[in-house]
């Protein structure tokens, strides 16, 4: 079985359930969530960058991008463009909760502070994601290796992916890992474990990049 899945949450709900410490140590690890808003502008174009990233404390989003500066589509629908603001949020706090109309409403104040165009959404729309980014607290890499364990005994399963192996890795390097996994499967179907162990490790090589 091959899985995706966040660790933690797979060890939560393996059965035979995990060792007691294995499932203390699921319990401690934390992930980050986002909330993804959508502003729908009725306009062909907000601005000419990609992306715009806010890393200031006082501002809600951590990341706004424009899809449509991303390519080159004569599917795209004239005179509309749309942003996505990558809100962080942890699951039930303030921000997650928060109504669609109130994060719109103060992406726009914010937007509008930093000197950017005006922004004024005909629609929005969001998108909550639970779990995004490993929250690396002191002590977890402790608490990884615990489950990490508990995954060694078991040599049908393979967790891999940024959930599975709880990193915040980009896209190529989440490509990577399937890449690696698939070429440790041999012809007659049995699993390379050495060859995925070597891999593992090189996987703690990978910079995140923006």
């Amino acid at each position: 079985m091959w899985s995706t899945a966040p660790l933690p949450e797979l060890a939560r709900r393996s059965t035979p359930a995990p060792p007691p410490e294995a499932l203390a140590a699921a319990d401690r690890l934390e992930h980050r969530g986002l909330v993804l808003v959508y502003l729908v502008l009725d306009q062909p174009q907000w601005t000419t960058f990609d992306a715009h990233y806010l890393p200031g404390p006082d501002q809600l989003a951590a990341r706004l991008s424009e899809p449509r500066n991303y390519r080159d589509s004569a599917d795209d629908p004239g005179g509309v463009t749309v942003l996505c603001a990558e809100v962080p949020a942890t699951v039930g706090d303030a921000v997650w909760t928060s109504s669609d109309a109130d994060l719109a409403a103060r992406l726009v104040e914010d937007l509008a502070r930093l000197g950017l165009p005006p922004v004024r959404p005909a629609a929005v729309r969001t998108v909550r994601l639970p779990r995004v980014y490993p929250v690396y607290r002191p002590g977890f890499a402790w608490d990884l290796t615990a489950l990490e364990w508990w995954l060694a005994d078991h040599p049908r399963l393979v967790s891999f992916g940024r959930q599975g192996l709880f990193v915040p890795d980009n896209t190529h390097h989440a490509l990577a890992m399937a890449d690696a996994a698939a070429s440790a499967v041999g012809p007659d179907g049995t699993f390379d474990h050495r060859a995925w162990s070597v891999s593992r490790d090189h996987f703690r090589t990978h910079v995140v990049e923006d």
